[in-house]
């Protein structure tokens, strides 16, 4: 049965639009290219299960940041800037002063940023301390604020005293909860098999819930809607009176009405394949939404007269002006700000280098301390969190090296787990999986592998039969009746459960064998078609991005890592963003037992990588929220290493302990009992900071870096510009980790600076629905970042929001080319979503957001912490 059958059988199809007209052809045009804007501007969100950093402004990055913000301010009450408030307490706490400010004031006139006048530093300064003086100065950004174009329902709400577009809101969120359902609700949707428009339309014709409300004639205004999204929104713009030069702006509105549902919807259209704009979801969404103003127009007798709105304004709304909320003084505070991270960095980086030549030169250096062959090298992900423990790994012994490379090892996979038909894509979101991982038994025991499938086949029945138990219509009273007192000491349990212990056992039990344990497998690939030939490239490439292709250590390390909370929806959010919001375990297994066949040292040899044969590779895995290593496949490993191991897993063990003792003032935890804690509190509100505080990205060897405390707020790309002439391995480096590093750090950066459009508001109220999303209580727009509780202590911000800063120990002409190879990369440098950094030739060079390199003038910290 087709979809148009399927939805006749619930109400007559309206006529269609004749897309024989020259006029009616005209109109499909128009909303088709509005549509096209919508869908770019509008940026996708990831289901829970793979929840991953997307950045809300990548639709709109070929703008500068400022052209960007004025562009959300048109029909949307986004913001881009923090309140001159937080700069004033910023100033008040030392966290940047007047030379910081006077170089910002400079670098920004010299740029044709805005013809309005910058105010002087000091006159800037004097501002700052007058808010400062004013307990209760206004935050008069949103109060003053009135941007050109607002839906229908929101211009009633200023005439009235209903909140018409929250309510429609809640029923947009109930549609499309009860549409894309995933198992959370007990009675699925019948209409389920239709497109989100016909599956609305086919629900709401007979929904009166809004009509009792007030909303007049809504069912009969649906069921005299046509059958296809863009005849229906070209019926109720006709309705609305929107001029066709008004669509496009008028239906980005209409989006950012309600931005997480359009960023869920976006997600599913791109998932679909369908690229035509007319056809998918995100059509069918604004056709909803608009369809509930035009009715309300209706109901309530309001209407707009567009035609002498569109007179009195531009109508493409390019270039509004508007200096009502200080947007070029804030500009100017949040560069200064950056400035003073930048300095500080740099002078961290400038006296590094200096011992490093100091230290060189000096005749009593022994020549051998560079080349001396390191017991463990270990390779962790770039993420900020493994800045502070790979600096006490080094810090506890000299013996360890360690890098940082994409978390996923450059190795494209889905991981399926034992009994599984599909698996989590552990690859970053700008790649597919090019193979499939599958999970096997450690002891190839058939019977036993059997066993074990069996047993997880029925704890999935029997979770399953308890959710209908407790969400029967029928069963659920006398269930609850029954079970309640064990649900009582289950609640006892959980408040007061087990506290994670630091890892202290004897290393030697590592050793011992378990025949049940399971393992990622490698036997399937030649079924897949992988040939060694593949491995082999997979694992040169790997190796070569990484910058390890000589002086292997006896032990080479692949620690991935992965968090542990309990009760937080959000969790894949503190998993590995490389991964696709999973644990970055399957990768590094998967890493070290490649590089652990013969064959493929081998196939390496013939290409000028000669691995030692007494060079083991293990996996291992950071457990960011306790800062625990645990490696894996510590059996497998040869007696001949086994000491090496041993005097490996003590060293983590110290230096994990030195880790948590450096965290527990920034997270408040008295004791390392209570910072133990939170991994397994399900009351737990901040069980670890995840990235909070990311603000810089440096590509450089580790020498620039490893005296130094970044305080768990840099990216750290292993790379050797003398490995890499021409600027290869850069290249990758700069098309791919650094674009998810700055997709991080816009999400934190808008879930700080417009927590209600781009966060996720209080931890504590979050519900999840559908099994992909959460809300904020039991209604309202679904949930798209991070939320409040991770960026902010309660007293103050613990992620600062600035914009990543990208330092590249490279020349610069070899960034040159690449940054013109590459129009998307130059935006973001041009338009100042990113900053760029070179160290050439132990100088530091801004790369300006005309194009150009300028040499940077340190000024003086003020502050000694990054």
């Amino acid at each position: 049965m087709s979809e148009m059958k399927s939805e006749s059988s619930y109400f007559p199809l309206p006529n269609l639009i004749n897309r024989t007209s020259s006029r009616q052809r005209y109109l499909i045009e128009q909303i088709s290219e509005a549509l096209k804007v919508v869908s770019q501007v509008v940026s996708p969100v990831s289901p829970l299960k793979d929840y991953v950093a997307i950045n809300p402004y990548h639709g709109i990055s070929e703008r500068s940041f400022l052209n960007a913000r004025n562009y959300l301010r048109i029909f949307s009450d986004c913001e881009t800037l923090m309140p001159l408030k937080y700069y004033a307490e910023e100033f008040r706490s030392g966290h940047f002063g007047i030379e910081q400010i006077q170089t910002a004031v400079e670098e920004l006139e010299s740029t044709k940023i805005r013809t309005h006048q910058i105010p002087s530093a000091e006159k800037i300064v004097e501002l700052l301390q007058s808010l400062d003086e004013q307990d209760h100065s206004p935050d008069e950004l949103k109060q003053k604020y009135d941007r050109p174009v607002r839906t229908l329902s929101e211009m009633l709400d200023q005439n009235s005293q209903r909140n018409w577009t929250e309510m429609i809101r809640d029923e947009i969120s109930k549609y499309c909860a009860m549409h894309y359902d995933q198992g959370e609700a007990v009675w699925g949707s019948p209409w389920k098999e239709l497109t989100l428009y016909q599956s609305w339309r086919s629900a709401a014709v007979y929904d009166r819930n809004l009509e009792f409300q007030g909303l007049t004639g809504l069912c009969r205004y649906i069921s005299q809607l046509p059958h296809t999204p863009e005849a229906a929104m070209i019926s109720s713009l006709k309705s609305l009176n929107v001029p066709p030069a008004l669509w496009e702006t008028y239906l980005l509105c209409q989006a950012f009405s309600i931005p997480g549902w359009s960023a869920w919807v976006k997600n599913q259209s791109e998932e679909s394949g369908i690229e035509d704009p007319l056809c998918n979801d995100l059509a069918g969404l604004l056709a909803m939404r608009l369809a509930y103003d035009a009715a309300l127009s209706k109901a309530r007798a309001f209407e707009v007269n567009w035609g002498n709105y569109a007179k009195n304004r531009p109508v493409s709304f390019k270039l509004p002006s508007d200096t009502q909320d200080n947007e070029l003084l804030r500009y100017t505070l949040l560069r200064a700000s950056e400035i003073a991270f930048r300095d500080q960095l740099l002078q961290g980086l400038a006296a590094q280098t200096e011992t490093a030549i100091r230290d060189s030169e000096s005749p009593t250096h022994p020549v051998s301390v560079e080349t001396e062959r390191k017991s463990a090298q270990m390779v962790f992900c770039i993420d900020v969190r493994s800045e502070r423990i790979r600096r006490q790994l080094e810090s506890v012994s000299s013996h360890i090296e360690t890098f940082g490379f994409a978390g996923f090892f450059g190795l494209p996979i889905e991981f399926v787990r034992l009994g599984d038909q599909s698996g989590d894509h552990q690859v970053p979101v700008l790649l597919k999986p090019q193979m499939k991982i599958y999970e096997d038994l450690h002891a190839a025991e058939p019977d036993l592998k059997s066993q074990l499938v069996k047993q997880r086949s029925l704890s999935s029945s029997m979770r399953k039969l308890w959710k209908n138990l407790r969400t029967s219509a029928v069963g659920c009273f006398p269930f609850v009746e029954t079970t309640g007192l064990l649900y009582g000491l289950k609640l006892w349990q959980r408040s007061v459960g087990s506290t994670p212990q630091p890892s202290s056992a004897d290393p030697q039990a590592a050793f011992s064998k378990s025949d049940d344990a399971l393992e990622p497998s490698l036997n399937d690939l030649n079924q897949q078609g992988i040939t060694l030939s593949e491995l082999t490239d997979l694992t040169e490439s790997m190796l070569k991005n990484l910058g390890l292709t000589k002086h292997f250590a006896r032990l080479v390390v692949f620690c991935g890592h992965g968090s542990q909370t309990e009760n937080n929806p959000l969790k894949a959010g503190l998993d590995c963003g490389a991964c696709g919001g999973h644990s970055g375990e399957p990768n590094a297994r998967i890493a070290a037992k490649i590089l652990n066949q013969a064959a493929v040292r081998r196939a390496l040899e013939h290409r000028g990588i000669t691995i030692p044969s007494d060079t083991c590779f293990i996996a291992g895995l950071h457990n960011t929220t306790t800062d625990s290593i645990d490696y894996f496949e510590c059996d497998q490993v040869p007696e001949t290493h086994h000491q090496d191991l041993k005097t490996l897993i003590e060293i983590s063990q110290l230096a994990s302990e030195n880790s948590r003792v450096e965290r527990m003032p920034e997270i408040n935890a008295p004791t390392m009992t209570d910072l133990m804690r939170r991994a397994a509190d399900w009351s737990e509100v901040r069980p670890e900071w995840g990235l909070a505080g990311n603000a810089a990205f440096v590509i450089a060897p580790r020498e620039y870096t490893r005296e130094i405390n970044l305080d768990a707020r840099t990216f750290l790309h292993s790379y050797d510009h003398k490995n890499d002439p021409e600027g290869i391995v850069l290249e990758n480096i700069m098309t791919a980790p650094m674009i998810v590093a700055h997709w991080i750090n816009m999400q934190y950066y808008a879930s700080t600076v417009d927590n209600p459009h781009f966060g996720s508001g209080n931890k504590t109220l979050h519900n999840v629905v559908g099994g992909f999303g959460i809300l904020s209580g039991n209604g309202g727009d679904l949930m798209t970042g991070l939320p409040w509780q991770s960026l902010n202590t309660g007293a103050n911000f613990q992620h600062k929001p600035l914009r990543l800063q990208v330092l590249i120990a490279a020349p610069r002409n070899v960034i040159d080319k690449i940054i013109a190879k590459h129009q998307d990369i130059s935006n973001l440098f041009t338009g100042g979503w990113l900053h760029l950094i070179s160290l050439d030739e132990q100088q530091q060079f801004q790369y300006s957001t005309d194009g150009n390199w300028n040499k940077i003038e340190l000024t003086q910290p003020c502050d000694s912490r990054l």
